[in-house]
């Protein structure tokens, strides 16, 4: 219906009252079709209800109902929703520092533009090994209103009765499944769940690869504590009756009554974004992710506001591992006013990736390999794209080209051929990484607590600026890092900006690093020549410590300014360390320290 058709309608409603049921009754009748910017869409209407039923099949007709639809909004109205893999999506994903694997999806937001999904406040409860959101090439679209957690965590806890010459007693809770195979400790599902399990085999263990201990009253890693690496369900046990177990393991210890975690795998991340466009998450939370809590790649535009990542009730950890990881994205990724607690790795890592030189084939053609295991069949690499050349062990960029071919062998190997030759220096061993319109960073009014490592990763070379946040981590609050040798990381901020902060007593457990703020590198030769992190300005923030450990420690570093910031001391924390430099400088140049 056109304008001048409704401009008609007005006056008719206007000079004949007699009529006036007929016109409104028609306009609802006829709305659905002029054109409507937004579509709202409700889950009930396809069958789904909260409660204890399986919400997937339900949920999957309704996805399909908003492809068809200009600007969906698929709504659940408040309640508790229940999903299980049986009738979820099967799709092989390659997940940047998560691992790789045939992903049962329950969410499937596959090529998706301007859709909204609006929770209402409800809770979404997922059962199984399955992978709650993965969101690929879709554009606009928002999550919000909705909290997402695992019936079964994928990590599980102990609490720890007493300390013996061989080991430690522990007592595992009863939302922690379990059972003794010939001797060996294995985490098992609820043996009341029925459920598909066809993306792990034929039987639903949790295995764990580390054990770290917590202090069950101030809900952070206890006071000394450092991660035992086990591999995968390794300890040897004997059963003490009911739920108490001996855990054989003269290196283990710890205080009774804290509690034991078992760290899981990263093999199922709470959403996956990937190759996508403005992203915008709004009052989500995760109470649990058997993965990252968020994982962006190749993604320009995201956003995280007034979300939570922290554990329910009767667990210590949320996410098993980042609250949120950003890789190779571009555009903004704006993080605010959120609140990221308990999660078993750092509230935030960005950065990009280097692929080694494997074999030079001529001059300008090379065959290039992804190294870490958890980032093979990560694809950047395409005609056109502008690349830089890096040596491997100083992380000296020396020069750019453009990709004029590229051929993907296999998921760690891909061909490339480039515009001009390569630069006389590099070598096999040597790494490449995208040149790409690196993202503006803003991270803001958040609290980062509780968790194990770190705060922050900052290795964003666009403009980065981090204000108004609360820290209480047991390792730096903020790193920069960047190597070409293990994790093959491309960092090396180049404008950020530190400001109005509060560093709360980080460093507690004593045991994890030694400087508040690091601002380090990979870098194992040249230092002299290297700078990787440049231009960082460090102002008006508050540092409340417990001893004498670094504030500051940078390595290889050009131009960095630190003033009008405010130390206070505080007796929170047993001393651990001796007396230290505030500041400790090595291969820097350019640093004014005014304090």
């Amino acid at each position: 219906m056109n304008s001048v058709s409704w401009r008609k309608l007005s006056i008719k409603i206007k000079h004949s009252g007699k009529r006036m049921k007929l016109i409104i009754l028609l306009i609802f009748i006829l709305a659905p079709f002029c054109g409507s910017a937004q579509t709202n869409i409700n889950i009930g209407d396809f069958g789904v209800i909260s409660g204890n039923d399986d919400a997937t099949p339900g949920l999957q007709k309704a996805l399909e109902a908003c492809k068809q639809c200009e600007k969906p909004t698929l709504i659940f109205p408040k309640g508790v929703y229940h999903f299980y893999p049986d009738f979820g999506v099967d799709k092989y994903c390659f997940i940047s520092n998560n691992d790789e694997g045939l992903k049962r999806i329950i969410f499937p937001l596959f090529d998706f533009k301007d859709l909204t999904i609006d929770g209402q406040g409800s809770s979404f409860i997922f059962h199984g090994f399955v992978n709650p959101f993965v969101i690929d090439h879709s554009s606009n679209v928002t999550l919000r209103g909705f909290s997402i957690d695992s019936h079964r965590s994928f990590h599980s806890e102990a609490i720890i009765l007493a300390n013996r010459e061989d080991g430690i007693d522990v007592e595992i809770p009863e939302s922690f499944p379990f059972e003794i195979n010939n001797g060996i400790l294995v985490f098992i599902d609820d043996p009341s769940e029925q459920e598909s399990l066809t993306t792990i085999g034929d039987k639903a263990t949790y295995p764990y690869c580390t054990l770290l201990e917590f202090d069950t009253e101030k809900r952070e890693i206890a006071h000394l504590a450092k991660d035992h690496y086990v591999g995968e369900n390794p300890c040897v046990v004997e059963s003490l009756g009911k739920r108490a177990v001996r855990i054989f393991n003269k290196e283990l210890s710890g205080k009774p009554g804290n509690t034991l975690v078992f760290g899981a795998n990263r093999n199922y991340p709470g959403f996956v974004v990937s190759d996508c466009s403005n992203i915008t998450f709004q009052e989500v939370t995760i109470y649990h992710s058997g993965g990252m809590g968020i994982i962006g790649q190749r993604t320009h535009n995201i956003t995280v506001d007034h979300c939570r990542v922290t554990p329910s009730p009767g667990r210590m950890i949320s996410c098993v591992a980042d609250a949120t990881h950003f890789v190779n994205c571009t555009g903004k990724i704006e993080l605010s006013y959120n609140l990221f607690e308990n999660q078993f790795d750092d509230a935030t890592n960005i950065h990009g990736i280097y692929v080694q030189i494997a074999r030079k084939i001529s001059p300008n053609e090379v065959i290039v390999q992804l190294k870490h295991k958890q980032q093979l069949g990560f694809d950047f690499l395409k005609e056109g794209l502008e690349i830089e050349f890096v040596k491997g062990l100083s992380l000296i960029p020396k020069g750019r080209s453009k990709v004029i071919e590229a051929e993907r062998i296999n998921k760690s190997l891909t061909r490339v051929k480039f515009l001009t030759e390569l630069p006389y220096e590099i070598e096999v061993g040597d790494v490449v990484a995208e040149v790409r319109d690196y993202p503006f960073i803003h991270i803001h009014h958040n609290i980062i607590r509780n968790n194990r490592s770190r705060g922050m990763l900052l290795n964003c070379r666009g403009k980065t600026v981090v204000e108004n946040n609360y820290f209480h981590t047991p390792a730096a609050a903020l790193l920069f890092e960047g190597d070409a040798q293990y994790w093959f990381e491309q960092g090396g901020v180049s404008d950020c900006i530190i400001r109005d902060n509060v560093f709360d007593n980080c460093l507690f457990p004593g045991s994890w690093g030694d400087a508040v703020i690091g601002v380090r590198a990979g870098i194992e030769e040249d230092f002299e020549e290297s700078r990787y992190n440049k231009n960082i300005r460090i102002t008006g923030n508050t540092f409340r410590i417990f001893d004498d450990a670094h504030l500051l420690d940078l390595y290889c570093v050009d131009r960095l300014i630190w003033k009008n910031n405010k130390v206070e001391k505080t007796d929170d924390y047993p001393k651990v360390r001796g007396k230290m430099d505030r500041f400790q400088v090595k291969y820097s140049k350019n640093i004014k320290i005014i304090e």
